[in-house]
């Protein structure tokens, strides 16, 4: 009987370990509630790399109190990580209503014609070749087909339940105690065969460090790629197909946002940059309007990253806000 009763405790134990690798919710329910520790709480790049001189918490951002002074105007936006929901909500800006989507995701939004619509489109620097290399329609004024819907409902069938060994391994071993065992192999790796996880780049004085995507020598992603000024043309012809394509939808404003690479704008010890956003947004051709968001960072002597993030911290953050409130 005993035994009987162990085996089923056993199986409801490892049941339960299992199930956050299966589900997103689960995991995210988990460590929102405080079971587990977030694992990117220090940082999306300390979490690959597991360097100790890059542990630090990741910005708190208290809320700047934003007064609604656009109550007929609607904000919807599409966008990547830097504008994802964890980060930003309506009330951050002045509109009325705000709506924002995934630049991954194909989505679809009726407009209320009576309202003031404005899209804004976010795009990290380290995609934009790959975004705009064809217009970017993925946001759809109107209902979707039977087949769309039901391709829908399968991708968010899928959010709820998938298995993800990564996902898995961070909710199990991403408590503290784990993270110093890591760190100390990390460090032995960094400081006898001078090797790090092949996701990141240092600095040369590895003070700083990078998402290896954006800081390699070269490909399409990298901030150091030679790109030739005719595929800016290119690049900047898409943007403003794009442009044409949201206007004659329905929008009655649409703005491009590009967010710098933390390499683009800290790691110039890296290579040469290739100065990708200020050639889209000073090209002669440009008709779509902006938000100059490189231009205050690369001026600017304060640290507006996280440490140990490819994310932007609070300050960077609000500089962001502040753009889009000031045309709002």
């Amino acid at each position: 009987m005993n035994l009987k009763i162990l085996k089923y405790t056993a199986l409801v134990v490892f049941a339960l370990l299992w199930l956050p690798g299966f589900s997103p919710n689960v995991a995210r329910w988990l460590a929102q509630k405080g079971f587990v520790k977030d694992e990117y709480r220090y940082g999306d790049l300390y979490r690959f790399s597991n360097l100790a001189q890059f542990r630090v918490p990741n910005q708190q951002c208290v809320p700047a109190p934003v007064k609604v002074t656009s109550p007929n105007t609607a904000l919807y936006l599409i966008g990547d990580s830097f504008t994802e929901p964890a980060r930003m909500t309506a009330a951050d800006f002045k509109t009325g209503t705000f709506q924002r989507f995934f630049i991954g995701d194909t989505s679809f939004i009726k407009l209320d014609r009576t309202k003031k619509n404005i899209l804004i489109i976010e795009t990290v620097e380290r995609h934009f070749r790959e975004r705009f290399a064809q217009p970017y329609t993925n946001l759809v004024t109107g209902k979707p087909s039977t087949r769309q819907a039901a391709r829908k409902m399968l991708l968010n069938a899928r959010d709820v339940f998938w298995y993800s060994t990564e996902r898995h391994e961070a909710v199990l071993f991403s408590s503290d105690f784990f993270l110093k065992i890591k760190e100390w192999k990390a460090g032995l790796n960094e400081t006898f065969f001078n090797r790090t996880d092949s996701h990141v780049v240092l600095s040369a004085d590895k003070k700083r460090i990078f998402f290896e995507m954006d800081a390699r020598p070269d490909g399409i992603t990298s901030s150091f790629d030679r790109v030739s000024d005719s595929e800016i043309s290119r690049l900047v012809e898409n943007v403003n197909r794009t442009y044409d394509f949201y206007k004659k939808n329905g929008f009655d404003e649409v703005y491009l946002s590009i967010a710098p690479n933390k390499s683009s704008v800290l790691g110039k010890d890296l290579g040469n940059y290739n100065r990708l956003i200020e050639r889209v947004q000073q090209h002669p051709g440009l008709k779509a309007p902006y938000f100059d968001i490189y231009t205050p960072f690369s001026s600017s002597k304060k640290m507006l990253y996280d440490v140990g993030d490819t994310h932007w911290n609070c300050e960077g953050k609000q500089i962001w806000l502040d753009a889009v409130n000031d045309k709002l």
